[in-house]
């Protein structure tokens, strides 16, 4: 079974909609016995909900996300992960520093799905902005689901 791991910031937006939409996709592949999906913050507490745009935006997507408790980032679920996948530079450059082991776990979704490596922003600006970023980030997960199962597979 291939572990995968979504980070973001605080692990209230961007990290548990890629998930769920990656558990999504992998349903609609016939994945799903085959993958652990998970999703943490780089900067958060433990047991937060989701924001409630991103909830409500989320399932203006048809994802849903209202269940979801935060998670913070720690050496274990990085051990668990076979594949890290994070939303900013920024991240894997922290994650790298901090867990040295984990190196070569860590990619940008936008490097994997897309071949450049771009942060996909916190979507901290207006609702339409939030919005925007949404569709992107559901449209990358989505599409690029067969590119991040044969990282997986690698």
């Amino acid at each position: 079974m291939a572990s995968i791991l979504f980070v973001c910031t605080g692990n209230q937006f961007r990290s548990p909609i890629a998930a769920e939409v990656f558990r999504e996709q992998l349903a609609r592949d016939g994945r799903v016995t085959q993958w652990d999906v998970n999703s943490a913050g780089t900067w958060t507490s433990n047991g937060l909900p989701a924001l409630r745009d991103a909830m409500q935006l989320a399932r203006s997507f048809g994802v849903n996300i209202e269940g979801h408790l935060t998670r913070a980032l720690d050496k274990v679920l990085l051990e668990e992960a076979d594949v890290i996948l994070v939303m900013e530079a920024g991240h894997k450059e922290s994650i790298q520093a901090e867990f040295p082991f984990a190196r070569k776990k860590v990619h940008m979704l936008s490097q994997v799905v897309e071949g450049m490596s771009y942060d996909i922003p916190d979507p901290a600006g207006s609702r339409d902005e939030a919005r925007q970023i949404i569709r992107e980030l559901v449209e990358m997960v989505r599409n690029g689901a067969a590119k991040i199962y044969q990282l997986a597979d690698a």
